[in-house]
């Protein structure tokens, strides 16, 4: 098989990641290495490598079978997915800047221009409450209208509901796998998958039949929280995977909001204690347009968020308009005296912040009443 220099450092660089796995900060180490003593566009050769890295690693290196690294380059090729090396000009710096960052990204679909784009990351449980799958998709929604790409793991749960609100509104968003992508990992998800690699795109740092691994998406995660300005955790327990990616974004030094909930439901005590040790109080999307306004100004239009949708409805009685809402949103929407207010005017209904906020957002995502810019709501008129 003959090798243009380029070929012969995508070669390279598939197996340094295949030695080293996922996530591997001696894989970057290595490469490194190799890329300051020029060699990374030649065919490794033993005399050369052990002089440069550790004997133990140059023959864990040596002794990879090629053909395989030369598969997953022809998998690639028969399957459209094409790949973007830190060696590439189009690698996000947002990765390149975080110390375990991938050495090899593989991609179907459309890779946007991630650093000049305002990217978040929607996070929450696969078991997710109805409020939460709600509040997942009617988010990722009004971010996708305003301009915003929405990155996501395209697993079930609050996954799923924000890459599907994203998609609604006819926004790009990104998936990022814990395997190949070709690997048919949750057939469930297969239609949306392929739906994302077409308005927007799939990423995995896995070659395209590589098997999920219970190790591979608390990995994955660092990329969903390093490719975005900011996180959001929709809900998490004290033992969700979406405190991981919180961990993970504020390491980073990225964003991290938190929708509050009542803080006797097991599924806000994760979230909860993100809030107490400084996570951003996420009340609506105008939190997140506020933190990021500034700096993509001609790349977020607020008012495209907040423009009321053209929604036929019948004529339906206030009892019924509250069937269905928790007994905090009640107590909130019952005492709603005036058309427009602020979370300020509620203050004595004896609600906690977290319950005011959370009831304030189910408010919304029920279609009782609407965001404004500037911290104010509005009663909707049904």
């Amino acid at each position: 098989m003959l090798l243009s220099k380029e070929n012969i450092t995508l070669v390279n660089l598939i197996t340094i990641q295949q030695c080293f796995g996922a996530g591997s900060i001696k894989a970057v180490k290595i490469f490194n290495c190799l890329r300051d003593a020029d060699l990374l566009d030649k065919a490794f050769k033993e005399s050369e490598i052990k002089g440069i890295i550790e004997v133990k690693d140059a023959d864990k290196i040596l002794k990879i079978d090629i053909n395989k690294i030369y598969k997953i380059i022809d998998d690639c090729l028969k399957n459209n997915i094409y790949t973007v090396t830190i060696c590439d000009s189009n690698y996000p710096e947002r990765l390149r800047n975080i110390s375990d960052c991938p050495i090899v990204l593989y991609i179907k679909g459309e890779f946007v221009d991630i650093d000049n784009m305002p990217l978040i990351s929607v996070v929450g449980p696969r078991k997710i409450s109805d409020f939460g799958k709600k509040a997942a998709f009617s988010l990722a929604k009004r971010l996708g209208r305003a301009g915003m790409i929405i990155v996501s793991g395209a697993a079930l749960g609050a996954d799923t509901c924000a890459h599907k609100g994203a998609l609604a509104a006819k926004t790009k968003t990104i998936a990022v796998l814990g395997c190949g992508i070709c690997y048919d990992y949750l057939p469930e998800n297969r239609a949306l998958r392929d739906e994302i690699s077409k308005n927007g795109c799939l990423i995995s740092e896995h070659p395209p039949y590589a098997p999920a691994t219970k190790y591979s998406f608390p990995i994955r995660n660092r990329i969903i929280s390093a490719l975005s300005m900011g996180t959001v955790v929709i809900e998490a327990s004290l033992k969700s995977g979406s405190l991981i990616t919180a961990r993970l974004a504020n390491e980073q030094g990225r964003d991290v909001f938190v929708i509050p909930g009542n803080p006797t439901l097991d599924n806000y005590k994760g979230s909860n204690a993100l809030l107490r040790d400084g996570a951003i109080p996420l009340l609506n999307a105008a939190d997140i347009f506020n933190q990021y306004i500034t700096a993509y100004p001609d790349k977020i239009d607020i008012e495209k968020a907040f423009a009321e949708e053209t929604v036929k409805t019948e004529k339906i009685s206030r009892k019924n308009l509250q069937s269905g809402l928790s007994n905090d949103a009640k107590i909130v929407y019952n005492n709603l005296n005036k058309l427009k207010f602020t979370a300020d005017d509620l203050l004595d209904l004896n609600l906690s912040d977290e319950q005011l906020l959370s009831s304030l957002t189910e408010l919304e995502i029920e279609g009782l009443v609407r965001a404004l810019p500037g911290g104010m709501y509005e009663v909707i008129n049904h």
